[in-house]
This record gives structure tokens, C-alpha cells and sequence, in this order.
């Protein structure tokens, strides 16, 4: 969900960010660059909060404010769509990501601050695991708060779950304050059984409202949206801040990428948007 901010101010970060990271800056390389495909939102599906590409079945999952989840093809065609969860705030999903081993989706349940392991096939969720709201004393997670907005998987062979999950806890406020807008790396017990996911490590990018995440394969770096700036940030696993754009589209609170290039945009106010990613027309960071 969306909160009205004070945008003119976080777009002005945005600019810092980019005139901080080079000595010279075209106003080309502050926009996104992009060629438009169009809005191929053709399910019914309340309030699209998360979205994930599922390269194993070439297919999109997307999930929604009301406890709904839907597959559709990237053109848009409808596949499936079931209502997995109908009580609140057990049924407030805001992302979706994927194992692409095991080929399992996993659910972030706003409020809960929960992660549901969902079968791609059934849509039968198999184990739920709570999040701990904890890190070295410090609570990052407030149960009286949003919670975790957004998730992505970024697998790790040599991890011995498999990989670790990034969550974004929403929040317009900065550490040192208490529920801060960070980004938490959590441990899943997905090979090793029931359990608890625990957070790893916290970052703070300096980022309010992050609503969207995406692990880019192909440059090793997180995509995070923030919904109030209209802006997408590229940073290290890390959290460093490497790139970024004024981003298209309105209330954004789901991002994923195929194979092709292509970006889809999941916005809480209705659709999701299809754009070709021109990566050749930007500079090498």
C-alpha cells in the first residue's frame, strides 16, 4: 500500500544520487530508458502488488493486496488465478519471488511479516514461515507497523538453504528511528527443514518507501523501486547505491524481468505495465 509523500524531495535524492555518481550527467541518463510495450493487465486482481518472472515455466506470477495469486503468460493472458488467503492481515500480499531450483514461489505477507512457500502447479502453500522481527537487539520489523513490502530470492549455490531472501521493511523514516526504511537479507530453512526465517544482515541504503524488488542475474545487483519517488535504484547485495532513474509508471510496488529485456511493472493502482529495458543505450557503470 501507498502513502502520499512529499515526492519533489525524494526525486531531488534521486538527482543527488546520479550527480554524486559521475562528473558529468546527461538528463538522458537520469530517465529509465525504455521503449513501451503497453499495460497487459487482462486479470482481475486487487490492488497488483508484487510480481516475479518464473523462468522455469516462462510464465508471470503476480500476487495482490487481498490474499489472491495469479499466473499469466507475458503477453498477459490469463493462466490461473486462486485466492490463497481471504483473512486480514494474514491475506495482505505485497511481493513474490521464485526458487529457480526447486521452482517453489514465495509470498511476503505484509502485516504477518510472514513468507509462504507456494507450489507453482497446485497453489497449495506448503510451509509458512514467520520472519524474525529482530537483529542484535535492535527491532526492525514493528508488529504495530506495514511491515515487509517487497521480496526477492537471489540464490546461492553455496549457500546451504540454497540462497537468501532480501525483504524491504516499508517505512518513510530513516535510521536512527524506530520501524526504519531498510533492506533486511533473511535466512530461510528451505533445504533444512521447519523453522523461523532470520534476518542476516541489515542495510540502509537511505531509501524511504521501497515497494518493489528484483534480483538482476545478469549484473549481480538488487533493483529496488521506490512507490512516493517514482525512482529505480540499482545496488549492490551489499546495499551500495550503484545507478539511478526516474522510473515510469504509477504506484509501482511490483518489478520483475525475463529473459528478453523485458520489465513488468506491477501497480498497486490497477495493471501491469510491459517495457523493453534499452540496456545497450546506457553507459557502463
Amino acid at each position: 500500500m501507498t502513502r502520499s509523500l512529499l515526492p519533489h524531495l525524494l526525486v531531488i535524492v534521486v538527482l543527488a544520487v546520479c550527480l554524486g555518481s559521475a562528473d558529468a550527467l546527461e538528463p538522458t541518463d537520469i530517465l529509465f530508458p525504455y521503449t513501451w510495450e503497453g499495460n497487459i493487465g487482462q486479470v482481475e486482481l486487487e490492488e497488483p502488488s508484487g510480481i516475479v518472472y518464473h523462468a522455469g515455466r516462462g510464465t508471470l506470477f503476480a500476487v495482490g493486496d487481498e490474499g489472491d495469486l495469479c499466473e499469466i503468460r507475458t503477453d498477459g493472458t490469463p493462466i490461473r488465478k486462486e485466492r490463497l488467503r481471504s483473512e486480514w492481515p494474514r491475506s495482505d500480499f505485497e511481493g513474490v519471488t521464485y526458487d529457480p531450483v526447486s521452482g517453489l514461489v514465495y509470498i511476503a505477507v505484509e502485516g504477518a511479516d510472514q513468507i509462504l512457500e507456494v507450489h507453482p502447479n497446485t497453489f497449495q502453500i506448503l510451509r509458512e514461515f514467520d520472519i524474525t522481527r529482530e537483529f542484535d537487539g535492535t527491532t526492525y520489523l514493528d508488529p504495530e507497523a506495514d511491515g515487509i513490502e517487497a521480496i526477492a530470492f537471489v540464490p546461492d549455490a553455496n549457500h546451504p538453504e540454497g540462497g537468501t531472501f532480501y525483504v524491504a521493511n516499508q517505512s518513510w523514516t530513516l535510521p536512527p528511528a524506530k520501524d526504519p526504511s531498510v533492506l533486511l537479507e533473511v535466512v530461510v530453512p528451505l533445504r533444512s527443514g521447519e523453522g523461523s526465517a532470520t534476518i542476516r544482515r541489515v542495510f540502509a541504503p537511505g531509501i524511504v518507501d521501497m515497494a518493489a524488488l528484483h534480483y538482476d542475474r545478469r549484473a549481480h545487483r538488487l533493483l529496488v523501486v521506490s512507490d512516493s519517488a517514482n525512482a529505480l535504484f540499482e545496488m549492490t547485495l551489499v546495499g551500495a547505491l550503484t545507478r539511478s532513474w526516474a522510473f515510469p509508471g504509477d504506484n509501482q510496488e511490483g518489478i520483475a524481468m525475463d529473459g528478453e529485456g523485458s520489465l513488468y511493472i506491477a501497480q498497486d493502482s490497477g495493471g501491469v505495465i510491459k517495457l523493453k529495458w534499452l540496456r545497450d543505450r546506457q553507459a557502463s557503470p
